[in-house]
């Protein structure tokens, strides 16, 4: 996957927290690396580190993170 430009963002996977320039891409990766069936090595060795401070949830981004807080924890 090539280096994506932030003002090129157009998705963020809430999985691991990856950035793609459209939604059809993240929904490409999100098929071959989160779907069933799916095995890559990097999804297998990665543990997601960063708590949510207000529930239990637990992610592998800083982004991630953020866009869970503001999403699931906001007024």
């Amino acid at each position: 996957m090539p280096y994506v430009e932030y003002d090129e963002v157009g998705a963020a996977c809430s999985e691991c927290g990856r950035l793609f320039r459209s939604a059809e891409d993240l929904e490409e990766h999100r098929k071959e690396s989160h779907g069933p069936g799916a095995s890559p090595r990097e999804a297998r060795e990665r543990k997601p580190t960063l708590p949510c401070s207000m529930c239990s949830r637990r992610f592998y981004s800083v982004a991630a993170l953020q866009d869970h807080t503001r999403r699931d924890h906001s007024t």
